[in-house]
């Protein structure tokens, strides 16, 4: 078995492979300090929080195309909204709706302490899913097909 700053460092570096596509819109300065907290929590294995801070990241850079570009874009437009006015692949709802299952409290329970235990791997999969979405929003490329097994 690795020692887990192997593992962070084996991350650190596939998070940075997939997010040094060419190309894509410029990266305004909200959505590149979510990135440093993306690459930070998925480096640390933390699945859900990955998911969540993705389609912040995604959300952000929306929203600084539009700025940038002089559009006006309401600040309480939700994620599925503004995901389907940027004609986003409907695998970005599919993340965003992951993200909302981790937020949103429900009976039963889309969230639970076992999970992280027994369930990692697909929590890793669904993280890494992610990852590559928001590659594929900022910086262009071909989208995943599917969570990586």
């Amino acid at each position: 078995m690795k020692p887990a700053g192997d593992e962070a460092e084996a991350r650190t570096r596939w998070f940075a492979d997939v997010m040094a596509a060419p190309g894509g819109s410029p990266v305004g300065e909200h959505t590149q300090a979510l990135l440093v907290e993306l690459e930070t929590v998925f480096g640390a294995g933390a699945w859900v929080a990955t998911v969540i801070l993705a389609v912040a990241v995604i959300e952000a850079h929306l929203r600084e195309q539009a700025i940038a570009s002089g559009r006006v874009v309401d600040p309480y437009l939700n994620a599925g909204t503004l995901f389907a006015e940027a004609g986003l692949d409907e695998r970005f709802d599919v993340l965003r709706r992951a993200r909302n299952r981790a937020l949103h409290v429900s009976d039963p329970p889309t969230l639970t302490v076992d999970m992280h235990w027994f369930e990692a791997e697909r929590l890793e999969a669904e993280a890494r899913f992610a990852i590559r979405l928001v590659a594929a929003a900022l910086y262009g490329g071909d989208l995943p097909e599917e969570e990586e097994a």
